[in-house]
């Protein structure tokens, strides 16, 4: 009997270390840590902080509205960081919107076309890149 009881008792012990670890689900829509300045991301997104021309709030909002500039429309970027990591299966918020700044054809908002963002890779350096993914996680 005291046999028994020991396995149950390391059964027991083994269940609540994996209850207390989670299930590392990485898809999840909770902001992920981020090395970026969200600061500085906000200033790129504001006017293109001196590094691009052609900055994101000429046709993402961030209240909300469907149109920015008549020529130019574009998905709001208001509570992006909590529809980010459901966007696409496999990636993190961080991971999504880092792949739509890097590549955004690679994954395309239904009810828009396609992006004129495509050159923003060129002029983004990484930490540029970094920064804007924290401010877009602040939101």
């Amino acid at each position: 009997m005291i046999r028994w009881t020991g396995i149950w008792v390391g059964l027991l012990a083994v269940l609540l270390v994996l209850t207390a670890c989670g299930n590392g689900d990485a898809n999840t829509t909770a902001p992920a840590a981020t090395v970026g300045d969200p600061e500085r991301g906000r200033e790129i997104w504001d006017d293109g902080g001196g590094v691009i021309t052609g900055e994101c709030s000429r046709c993402h909002s961030l209240d909300g509205s469907e149109e920015v500039a008549a020529s130019y429309r574009a998905p709001t970027w208001q509570g992006i960081s909590g529809r980010a990591g459901d966007r696409v299966p496999g990636l993190s918020a961080e991971e999504y919107l880092r792949e739509s700044i890097v590549d955004p054809a690679a994954y395309i908002v239904e009810g828009y076309s396609g992006s004129i963002m495509q050159r923003y890779k060129l002029l983004l350096s990484d930490e540029d890149i970094d920064n804007l993914v924290a401010f877009l996680l602040t939101l």
